[in-house]
């Protein structure tokens, strides 16, 4: 009996495709075999990579372009808020429309509400930077005593961070730092609340003591911009080289958004089509 079958199907895919990736090569519902198909999940079936099995016939592999088919956040930034949309550019298509999510004003999840078409290469994803808050050096700012222990910043955007997020501080043109901090100098969060956010200068480091400023706007706190990469669907210029059942890999950190096939079995064709239309569409 043959290890797999003709119809794109999770039943008929490769079991031991799984091996490759550490994983238990089990069959049936709720199995490895079945996360495995058609996976296009970051995270779902392996840590930091995109990987999935699919059945790809002979017109799938012919289709050079396509719709967005992925997003992948690589920096989840500092400072947003619940809600935040992206812009796409190049890759040759038109068409793609990229929301993102966050929580504590880190980037969390990534919806495509509109893929595009014709794209041929993967487009660039730019995500606006956080808001900028600011803030009264003098009215904002709790003066530290006793080894800065009481240092904080009121901030309407305080619940957006969290300890050791990324903040850049900022005074305008003509205004005077606040003692203890630097224009342009990357801090971090040493605490937040609902209210307020107290700074240190590296990750797990000690509070910075503040002492009030002059009565002036103009000083603001902003976090870190997030990235993220997205992945076109099409085969043709992703290296499916022959119909058959295929691993789909997807690399994430300095690899993020690259694309590879490898093909575990070849095959004249494939039957019926399992809902991969987006990832390998027909035309």
């Amino acid at each position: 009996m043959a290890q797999w079958g003709k119809t794109d199907i999770y039943t008929n895919s490769v079991s031991w495709a799984v091996a490759g990736f550490n994983k238990t090569a089990n069959t049936g519902a709720g199995s490895n075999q079945q996360a495995f198909y058609n996976n296009v999940t970051p995270d779902a079936f392996v840590q930091n990579i995109t990987a999935g099995q699919f059945g790809v016939d002979t017109t799938e592999i012919g289709v050079g372009s396509g719709a967005v088919a992925q997003v992948t956040i690589t920096n989840a930034g500092t400072g947003y808020g619940a809600t935040i949309n992206s812009v796409i550019t190049g890759g040759g298509g038109t068409g793609a429309n990229v929301g993102f999510s966050a929580t504590v004003g880190k980037l969390t999840s990534s919806t495509i509400n509109n893929g595009g078409s014709s794209y041929e290469t993967n487009p660039t994803v730019t995500i606006p930077a956080p808001p900028a808050t600011t803030f009264n050096a003098n009215s904002a700012v709790t003066a530290g005593t006793g080894g800065g222990a009481n240092s904080t910043i009121a901030l309407s955007s305080a619940a957006s961070f969290a300890a050791n997020d990324a903040v850049t501080y900022t005074v305008a043109a003509g205004n005077t730092a606040i003692s203890g901090l630097t224009s342009g100098t990357k801090y971090y969060i040493q605490f937040a609340n609902a209210t307020v956010v107290a700074l240190s200068s590296a990750p797990g480091g000690s509070r910075i003591t503040l002492t009030k400023g002059l009565t002036q706007t103009g000083h603001t706190l902003q976090g870190d911009t997030a990235t993220a990469v997205a992945v076109v669907g099409g085969a043709f210029n992703k290296g499916v080289s022959h119909a058959g059942w295929v691993v789909r890999t997807v690399g994430s950190g300095g690899r993020a958004g690259r694309v590879q096939y490898e093909t575990l079995v070849a095959m004249g064709t494939i039957t019926s089509d399992g809902s991969d239309d987006t990832v390998l569409p027909d035309a």
